[in-house]
């Protein structure tokens, strides 16, 4: 399955950490730069970037979170990590355990919307932030990003016809290659 990663693209929230804007650490895909947990109560909500509108009309399988960090000066830090939906709320919810050196832990995949059954779409995607609520022992978060899993739509008729690649047919005698199942029973 082809995947698209997304990264927060402002802050809506963040309490108790070492930078302002800790969405610039958390999405510059660099995993030297850090935001440090200076306070017990701590955490961050932020905006997704959307998915290119490009997949658009894919199907959207599952998605996971993934946090690159290292616990604090307790040696060990967990963090809830959660979707958060604009309208829906906090979904997705699951700890993740940093112990010693930076490491990246990621959630399970998740392939349903907050309500628990509704498959994920495309615009359903885009209406969502991330959330990492960090415990009291302290943890440097590097990293934060969300991996979408998806099938890309189909394209129409997928063979060659007369030797010309089936991406270059737009249309075959008036019609669109994407309502073409076969072509003289092929």
């Amino acid at each position: 399955m082809p995947t698209a990663i997304i990264r927060p693209t402002s802050t809506t929230s963040q309490t108790g950490w070492s930078v302002s804007n800790i969405h610039t650490v958390l999405s510059d895909e660099n995993a030297s730069t850090g935001a440090t947990q200076n306070n017990q109560t701590c955490n961050f909500t932020g905006v997704l970037a959307d998915l290119d509108s490009g997949l658009s009309g894919a199907t959207i399988d599952s998605f996971t979170i993934s946090l690159t960090g290292g616990a604090g000066r307790g040696g060990a830090s967990t963090v809830a990590m959660s979707l958060v939906h604009s309208s829906d709320g906090a979904f997705a919810a699951e700890n993740e355990s940093f112990t010693g050196s930076k490491s990246t832990q990621t959630t399970s995949a998740r392939t349903t919307q907050q309500d628990g059954s509704s498959a994920l779409t495309f615009a359903y995607i885009n209406n969502c932030s991330v959330k990492i609520d960090p415990n009291t022992q302290g943890i440097t978060a590097f990293e934060l990003f969300v991996t979408v899993d998806y099938t890309a739509a189909a394209s129409g008729y997928g063979n060659d016809v007369n030797s010309v690649a089936s991406g270059n047919i737009g249309k075959i005698d008036g019609v669109s290659t994407a309502n073409i199942e076969k072509v003289i029973g092929v």
